[in-house]
């Protein structure tokens, strides 16, 4: 086979996945732009925040990583909630995947698969994380564990910034900066073109853009290295790719979700190794929240333990890559 041939793959591979990458970041910036994307604050402060945040942070941004970070720096959610959001939020990864599975409808189970087990590890890890801070708040604190303000704070130490979020009487703007940091409202443009259309096209440019550098590369590799060589090499690193991919999804950028996903759907990544780098990779989030939030000690918790639990529940998954 020539090279060229390799290069031909790669963007065949990558425009079938155009239609679908326009689609959802057109529907997501339709959602911004109509404000849609408005949260009570009642819900903030409920039992039901950490699913309602899971719930959110499916969809296919990193904005609501952004904002549960800078919610967290100012008191206005607690640990369990942005330990749920950080780790459901999955970038680019789900139009990517439904891309693929549209193409090969057996890639189905397994995407349903990834997800499934996201949602369920943003469940579990964002109750247990409420669950041990209102048992430590009640240790240090019986009489402030009825307290309203109280219940806010996983620390006795301030967060940093003690002024509220911007709000509209009930609500906060959950899309205050929208997907990747950009401004939105009466900044964004007044135009149909610019308001609907203008960030979901320059959007799906920059992720077709790192899709094919990913195609590519991977494709060169094959191509050099010759297939077999290469499927030998990754199955014999197995319990090496959670590692591997745990760091690549800590890289704050949605390059990182391409790159996980892209080598998972392509067969080269197992099932626990994609889990594991997807559940780290809360695209610009942690870094807002390391930015935003002044208590070192409370950013090296939060981030240290999703590391853990996102590593541990990789490698579980290991055994289980030659199934799915």
């Amino acid at each position: 086979m020539e090279y060229y041939n390799v290069i031909i793959d790669s963007l065949i591979d990558t425009a079938r996945l155009i239609p679908f990458l326009f689609a959802v970041h057109l529907l997501i910036n339709f959602l911004e732009v109509r404000k849609t994307g408005k949260i009570k604050r009642g819900i903030l402060q409920s039992r039901f925040a950490p699913l309602f945040g899971t719930g959110l942070a499916l969809l296919p941004q990193c904005g609501f990583s952004v904002v549960a970070g800078e919610l967290y720096s100012k008191k206005l959610v607690t640990a369990g909630t942005l330990v749920a959001v950080f780790i459901a939020t999955s970038d680019e990864a789900l139009p990517i995947l439904i891309g693929e599975a549209a193409a090969d409808p057996s890639a189905w189970a397994a995407t349903g698969i990834l997800i499934g087990i996201k949602v369920i590890m943003a469940l579990t890890a964002g109750y247990g994380v409420e669950l041990i801070c209102g048992i430590r708040r009640r240790v240090k604190n019986p009489s402030a564990a009825t307290e309203k303000t109280e219940e806010l704070a996983t620390e006795d130490e301030p967060h940093g910034d003690e002024h509220s979020h911007e709000h509209d009487g009930e609500y906060l703007h959950a899309h205050e900066h929208g997907c990747c940091g950009h401004s939105i409202g009466e900044e964004h443009g007044k135009g149909v073109f610019s308001k609907y259309f203008a960030h979901p096209i320059i959007h799906t440019c920059w992720i077709t853009l790192f899709v094919f550098i990913v195609n590519l590369a991977l494709g060169t590799v094959i191509f050099f290295v010759k297939e077999d060589n290469f499927r030998a090499f990754m199955d014999s690193g197995t319990y090496i790719q959670p590692l591997v991919a745990v760091l690549i999804g800590l890289i704050p950028n949605c390059a990182s979700s391409v790159m996980i996903t892209e080598l998972f759907a392509g067969g080269a990544l197992t099932l626990g190794a994609a889990v594991a780098g997807l559940a780290v990779n809360a695209g610009l989030g942690m870094a807002v929240l390391i930015k935003e939030n002044k208590n070192a000690k409370q950013n090296a918790l939060i981030i240290g333990g999703i590391v853990l639990f996102a590593t541990a529940v990789g490698y579980a998954l290991t055994p289980l890559g030659a199934i799915v």
